[in-house]
């Protein structure tokens, strides 16, 4: 891959460059030209499926921008979604992350729904996200509207503790072509070619290319076995065909590999002879239709389908295929003064098969499972432009539990034009998963001075109950000057179901000519626990080329075991998530096309990661050197060589980098 597709890349690029930048089409857009007030007015879709300003949203919603992204420097999704308060986001590797919201955080994270562009990417093997394969092109996100809190009466499962949904600008507004080339010490290379038009008949279009290559992370003060290589290629298409009616059609592909440390075969009575370096195999692709028909009244249909195709072949460990397909229906009907309803349909059938090992087997090694339900919600103004009552539930089937209801009261009351206040009350489940159900985990280990091996055997559980969530919000915004802004929300979670790894009696198995020990366990679901907290938001404009943010998150989540369990580790789970996080970020328009950003990001300790906190300042300089093409320079961890995010004192050590990065479009 490295010898054929980056020397293509490379050329590509570079033979495109200069003539690019003669052309005089302007490089980004201007953050700036947005004041606080249209930012507070940003129309949003995740918390209610159709557009509504934040400023009367009745749920914790919060707005990466894609200029935001764009002046920050950041090189990958995860990276952007810091920018968002309450986020909690630690890196484990070159490519690996541990990403989630109120708590929970885990290399399994998985109370967490992750949309892109409509498009769920949460993984059916255990309800989380595979980061390292969520990328696309960073200049084409319009923007990530990140919610914090349960989304289930809408979206279904597993938005539990909140949904991010990552939006990529229309094919109508990325008519150029577009070109970057990005060099550092730690993102080796990134490289990406965009180019759009107006094909016949009014259909928008836009193609892209991207290569993404990183060097390794550190582990006990030598360099990891993890660096990555990923190529991917993607296009969009929109059509207006009617006056009522429009068209979306967009898709990605991608493979590529990471690197990695892996066990030797084994056997029962055996252990591993030692370990070996090789790779893992990545590969997708996956197509979305979306039909959209504007009604009278404000009314609309909305009906979308995708395909996702999705493989992973781990050494030694397991391999996965799998196959989903997903239809999703929604209806919008205002009725009357005083009613906006939406109701709608879901469908997903998601089938795999994944190669079995000894380290990790799932019975049985394809399954084929469904998920379907109806949803409602209706949006009632008990008094017009001031006081709303929002009243919705999700009743959906899974293949697991069967039944489920997501229902949800929220209230919104706009004070005046410049503050709001709004108040919520919602039930949300996370189902279980095939590693929950299928999966049976053998890790082989020894302990000094005793001769016999032992081997720790998990099972899942077919009786294991679906994790439940009530949650209880109340947030408040305000505006009191043009140039200055807050928001502050706040949330108290009940939990109960959750899982938990139950011990089972050990086994002295006396075969020869090697006796050995099997400590089995089981998944269960054995586990409740409290969580409260909150975010605040302050945007401020000391001038009319500079904005400041500064925001703040607090999460307390305490998790105790029911008393027929056995399992004492489990709520050590809750020291997984900073019970701190707070941040300033500055974006400057300086003379000369020169813009400078600069982030200061503070984490508090991770006591059950040995994680102790950590201060990251991030800082990223660009100049527009001439119509069209911009050249900028990074540094990320400016002043800190080194530090852990996650699995502190055995995880990797996250360097400080930099790197310098071309940009032009025409």
């Amino acid at each position: 891959m490295r010898r054929a597709a980056l020397p293509a890349l490379v050329q590509l690029i570079l033979a495109l460059a200069w003539p690019a930048a003669a052309a005089g089409a302007p490089v980004g857009s201007e953050l700036l030209d947005l004041s606080i007030e249209e930012l507070a007015d940003l129309k949003v879709t995740s918390a209610s499926r159709i557009p509504e300003s934040i400023r009367t949203t009745p749920a914790s919603v919060f707005v990466i921008t894609g200029d935001e992204i764009r002046r920050s420097g950041v090189t990958s999704i995860p990276e952007a979604l810091r920018l968002a308060p309450g986020v909690e986001v630690a890196r484990r590797s070159a490519f690996e992350w541990s990403v989630t919201i109120r708590g929970f955080n885990s290399d399994l994270a998985n109370k967490l729904l992750v949309l892109v562009d409509g498009r769920s990417v949460y993984s059916p093997l255990f309800a989380g996200v595979f980061w390292d394969i969520q990328d696309t092109l960073l200049e084409d996100i319009d923007r990530i509207e990140v919610v914090s809190g349960p989304g289930g009466t809408l979206w279904g499962a597993n938005a539990v503790n909140g949904v991010i949904n990552i939006i990529t600008r229309s094919a109508a507004d990325t008519r150029s072509t577009y070109g970057e080339l990005l060099a550092g010490d730690e993102d080796r290379l990134i490289g990406g070619l965009r180019y759009g038009g107006t094909l016949a008949n009014g259909v928008n279009a836009r193609a892209y290319l991207k290569y993404v290559e990183r060097d390794p992370s550190l582990t006990g003060g030598d360099e990891a076995v993890d660096g990555m290589v990923m190529s991917r290629a993607g296009f969009r298409l929109d059509w207006d065909a009617a006056e009522a009616d429009s068209f979306t059609v967009l898709g990605d592909a991608y493979t590529g590999e990471t690197d990695g440390i892996f066990q030797e075969e084994f056997t029962i009575g055996t252990l591993p002879s030692g370990t070996f370096r090789d790779s893992v195999d990545l590969s997708g692709v996956n197509l979305l239709g979306r039909w959209q028909r504007r009604l009278a009244g404000n009314a609309s249909l909305q009906l979308q389908a995708y395909f996702d195709h999705t493989q992973r072949d781990i050494p030694n460990t397991y391999g996965e295929r799998r196959d989903t397909f997903d239809l999703d229906f929604q209806h919008h009907l205002p009725i009357g003064e005083r009613h906006d309803f939406l109701w709608g349909l879901t469908y997903r059938d998601t089938r795999d098969h994944i190669r079995n090992t000894l380290f990790a087997s799932f019975d049985p090694p394809s399954r084929d499972v469904l998920q379907y339900g109806v949803f409602a919600q209706d949006r009632i103004a008990l008094r017009p432009d001031a006081l709303f009552l929002t009243v919705g539930a999700k009743v959906s089937h899974n293949d697991y539990t069967g039944v489920e209801t997501q229902p949800n009261v929220r209230l919104a009351w706009r004070v005046d034009a410049r503050q709001s206040l709004w108040t919520a009350v919602s039930r949300s489940v996370r189902t279980p998963s095939r590693l929950d159900d299928d999966l049976v985990l053998t890790v082989p280990a020894s302990a000094p001075g005793i001769p016999l091996p032992f081997y720790f055997i998990v099972t899942g559980n077919d009786d294991i109950k679906s994790e439940e969530l009530v949650a209880y919000e109340a947030g408040y915004r305000f505006q009191p000057t043009d140039r200055f802004s807050f928001d502050v929300s706040l949330f108290h979670n009940d939990y109960d179901d959750l899982q938990t790894n139950e011990p089972d009696e050990p086994i002295l198995v006396l075969v020869p000519p090697q006796p050995y020990v099997i400590v089995p366990s089981h998944l269960d679901s054995l586990m409740r626990g409290q969580s409260s907290g909150g975010t605040a938001v302050f945007n401020w404009e000391p001038m009319a080329n500079w904005r400041l943010r500064a925001q703040y998150a607090y999460l307390d989540l305490h998790l105790e075991t029911k008393p027929s369990s056995l399992a004492a580790a489990s709520p050590a789970v809750a020291g997984n998530s900073p019970e701190h996080q707070a941040a300033i970020y500055s974006f400057l328009d300086l003379p000369r096309d020169v813009s400078v950003y600069a982030g200061v990001r503070y984490v508090s300790e991770l006591p059950n990661q040995a994680v102790p906190s950590y201060v990251a300042v991030d800082a990223n300089v660009s100049w527009r050197f001439r119509p069209g093409a911009a050249v900028s320079l990074a540094v990320q961890n400016l002043t800190d060589d080194t530090h852990p995010e996650f699995e502190g004192g055995t995880g990797n050590l996250i360097e400080r980098s930099a790197y310098l990065k071309l940009q032009w479009s025409f």
